[in-house]
């Protein structure tokens, strides 16, 4: 008998206890339950018994850690960094080269212009585990070289949850301090109200310019909402509601339901530095704001049934809805002009996605144990820019003379552009034994089928004065505020005319259908060797349709017959070791974006954005070598890996010459590149130092990556290049995260200070004598720590980027390195509570 052991509430307590040696004879005991999926020791078991290199995290370690959302959670993997605050770069390379599953099944982007997914929908608290997979195998989708990331969420909670979880943050740059904001319409729900619709009164056609008095009424109808004025800036909020509950019937049957709803409304401020140069010298040098309002709202409902011990059906939904409201003003010399400018936009986006899975998972008496697995998916998503404004002020670059407005229809224009994508999928998987001797292969195979269909239209105004008047010639018109400019009754004869500029690229639909076969064989001998080899086959045809410049037709459809093979041998000489052997063959399509001819002026970078319908898919050979050891504690690790890739035709950034007064960038295929790395990872308990370190671990890893693309002295656009090797355009040169994780289970205490630095990068591909445009590195420090009040109540403070370094990029330069953009931004303070009912 143990006495004097006070047990709290709510809490484990434990108990050391030394058992003396004895012999007893029993009758059998059989001890059924499920094994734990969300312990740090079960994913470093299920990384140590993977066929492929895999990093993993547990739902167990995302508490300890503090991440709210899925991407915070990602941020913690090895060789893995978060862009801003939800997109994913994986071993260095951005989402072109990596690809999302939930649950076992594809997900669609989020942000339909690329390939990028938002994984801060997903709260925290629901994620069993996250799974990035380094290597391919034949049966996953081909389109990652970076990493696979694999969601898992809870399916049957072990008991019913019903958790709410509120917080604010402040920004100790922005947060109270005066903003610019416009009268645009609400903003709360992350939708537009109507205000920002295109007018009625304009015609489903291009405007034509014979009727003067039908351009007056058409020019009189666009709301006067040019205006800027002073707010400010008020404090971050949100909460999550997550619900959860199994239902048992029948016996052995079991109904898990996972319901949350995810909202936040964030305020952001940025003070910003931007230039452009030219052979001769700056094309702009100009100084800086931006204010962004943010709002998402998330949901997920997710319910799974077990039919006995061997069916599961499953069905998984998830929406989201995302809207950025903000306000960028610039301001500084125009070299080319020359003069002095003033510019101001004013942009609205919303991105929406709904995406729904049909799961079945099924095991059969047949061929020493059939297992089939199938999902039916359909996704959709949208992003809708109602009425984007911009105009510009100016005057020489005398400093005592007033800044007048240039009703020129280039520089005051008003822009709306939809898109809406939808995709519809389904695969089927069978994993069967044919042979008794468990020393024989496992046989995998199965059918994918993916379509994606895309529509895209835009359409811009400008406004100029009338021809032949001379009402806006005037300086004490010119120098009035942009809203007594644009007063309706300015819309008239000898005033102002609204013109449409949209142009016939300014339009396009597309279509990609994807259809995949793969056989596999699983071999492992004595638990000594293990050894996954196959292939898939890919056939995928883009087809996109659309106009040039000149109203010409514009078509492309490419299409391809891809074999993909992939090898995997894991070498298990002793119970702790694991060595890794790894070749695979993948590829990377490019973005109906990055093949449409519509071209678009992205403000914030002062840039205009025209895509390449000749660009083809990239072709990449991908070498594995890994060490693994697996100390006798279950949740330690150490870990070792060199990698190598080979890219054909691989997708870049470039910028391009331009008659504009705006530089351009496009997108081109280089002709070859090569990319390869080391990587370190280490978990680690400190107790070994003493035992007053208990509860105290170390995690970290470490990457460091060279890269190199070889290319043609000069490309099909006609653009010539100085050099004929560099390193890859969006590839970091190393990736360091580090962090200190502490708990103490008796008090409901836990902490973490984590500190991640991403190496320089190139951003932009410069041309002739111009430079590439490089991300420089920056320190980030996030620190967490949360207490248990009761058995219920639990608070949170957080303090996130405490260093608060600038964003900086510069641009190479004859004469030396010049200063492209540099960002402030502040660090967050935020604080928050958690309540289980």
């Amino acid at each position: 008998m143990i006495e004097n052991v006070t047990v709290k509430a709510g809490q484990t307590t434990k108990v050391d206890v030394t058992l003396e040696e004895a012999t007893a004879t029993m009758k059998e005991v059989v001890v059924t339950a499920e094994a734990l999926q969300n312990t740090e020791s079960s994913i470093v078991k299920e990384q140590k018994n993977s066929l492929e290199i895999v990093e993993g995290i547990s739902g167990e370690m995302i508490s300890k850690n503090g991440s709210s959302d899925g991407a915070d959670v990602l941020k913690k993997m090895t060789g893995v960094t978060i862009s801003d605050g939800k997109f994913a770069y994986i071993r260095g390379v951005g989402d072109r080269y990596n690809n999302t599953m939930l649950n076992g099944a594809n997900l669609p982007s989020t942000e339909p212009e690329k390939k990028s997914f938002s994984y801060d929908i997903f709260p925290a608290n629901l994620i069993e585990s996250i799974i990035t997979a380094k290597t391919f195998t034949p049966d996953k989708p081909a389109d990652f070289t970076g990493g696979l990331v694999q969601i898992k969420t809870i399916e049957f909670p072990e008991k019913l949850f019903l958790n709410l979880s509120m917080s604010s943050s402040y920004n100790m740059f922005g947060t109270g301090k005066d903003a610019l904001t416009y009268n645009g319409g609400s903003r709360w729900l992350g939708t537009d109200d109507g205000t920002r619709a295109l007018p009625s009164a304009v015609p489903g056609s291009r405007l034509g310019s014979s009727d003067p008095a039908a351009l007056q009424t058409i020019g009189r109808s666009f709301s006067n909402s040019w205006a800027v004025n002073t707010t400010s800036l008020p404090v971050n909020a949100g909460f999550n509601l997550s619900f959860g509950d199994k239902y048992s019937f029948f016996g052995d049957d079991l109904l898990g339901v996972i319901a949350s709803l995810t909202y936040s409304n964030s305020n952001e401020a940025q003070e910003i530095e931007r230039n452009n140069y030219t052979f001769d010298g700056p094309r702009y040098e100009y100084n800086g704001r931006n204010y962004k309002n943010s709002v998402m709202i998330g949901g997920l409902l997710n319910i799974s049934y077990k039919i006995g011990l061997n069916n599961k059906f499953s069905i998984k939904n998830v929406f989201s809805q995302n809207s950025d409201d903000e306000v960028t003003n610039f301001f500084g010399p125009y070299y080319n002009n020359p003069d002095y400018r003033d510019q101001t936009s004013m942009r609205y986006v919303t991105r929406n996605l709904f995406s729904s899975q049909i799961i079945g998972e099924h095991f059969l008496d047949l061929l020493n144990g059939l297992k089939i697995t199938w999902n039916a998916n359909y996704a959709q998503s949208k992003r809708n820019e109602p009425d984007a404004r911009r105009y510009v002020y100016s005057k020489s670059l005398d400093e005592n003379e007033p800044l007048r407005f240039q009703l020129d229809q280039s520089l005051a224009t008003r822009y709306y552009g939809d898109l809406i994508d939808i995709n519809r999928g389904a695969n089927i998987d069978f994993h069967f034994k044919p042979f008794e001797n468990p020393n024989m292969p496992a046989i995998k195979t199965g059918f994918a089928y993916d379509l994606k269909n895309r529509d895209f239209s835009a359409r811009s105004f400008g406004f100029k004065n009338k021809p032949g008047g001379n009402f806006m010639t005037k300086d004490s018109i010119l120098q009035l505020s942009v809203d007594k400019i644009f007063d309706p009754a300015n819309f008239g004869p000898n005033f102002i005319e609204i013109t449409e500029i949209t142009k016939p690229s300014d339009s396009y639909n597309s279509n990609q259908s994807i259809m995949a076969t793969y056989f596999a064989v699983d071999f492992a001998y004595e638990n000594i060797f293990k050894l996954v080899t196959g292939a898939r086959y890919e056939y995928s045809r883009q087809e996109l349709a659309s106009k040039t410049l000149t109203g010409e037709e514009a078509k492309t459809t490419p299409e391809y017959h891809d074999i993909l093979p992939a090898v995997n041998i894991t070498y298990h000489p002793i119970d702790q070791i694991n060595v890794r052997l790894a070749y695979s063959k993948t590829l990377a399509r490019p973005e109906f974006r990055e093949i449409a001819p519509f071209s678009y002026y992205d403000f914030l970078e002062n840039e205009i954005v025209q895509g390449n319908i000749n660009l083809k898919r990239t072709l990449v050979n991908n070498y594995d070598i890994r060490f693994e050891y697996y100390p006798a504690r279950a949740a330690d690790l150490i870990a070792f890996g060199f990698f190598y890739k080979s890219f054909t035709d691989p997708i870049e950034q470039v910028f391009l010459p331009s008659s504009s007064f705006e530089p351009m960038r496009s997108f081109k295929n280089a002709a070859k590149a090569n990319n390869y790395g080391v990587e370190l990872e280490l978990r680690k308990s400190l107790d070994f130092i003493s035992p007053a370190l208990f509860g105290l671990a170390f995690v970290g890893n470490a990457s460091y990556i060279k890269s190199e693309v070889e290319f043609d002295n000069q490309n099909q656009t006609g653009t010539t290049y100085q050099e004929t090797s560099r390193p890859m355009q969006g590839q970091a040169e190393y990736v360091l995260n580090a962090g200190f994780y502490y708990e103490y289970y008796e008090g409901g205490f836990s902490a973490s200070l984590i500190y991640n630095k991403v190496g320089q990068k190139i951003l932009k591909v410069g041309f002739g004598g111009l430079g590439d445009v490089i991300e420089m590195p920056r320190d980030q420090v996030d620190f967490t720590v949360s207490q248990s009040i009761t058995r219920d109540l639990s608070l949170k403070f957080a303090a996130k980027d405490i260093l608060a370094q600038d964003y900086m990029s510069i641009q190479r330069a004859p004469g030396g390195d010049k200063t492209a953009l540099r960002i402030k931004r502040g660090a967050d303070l935020s604080l928050g509570f958690s309540y289980k009912f």
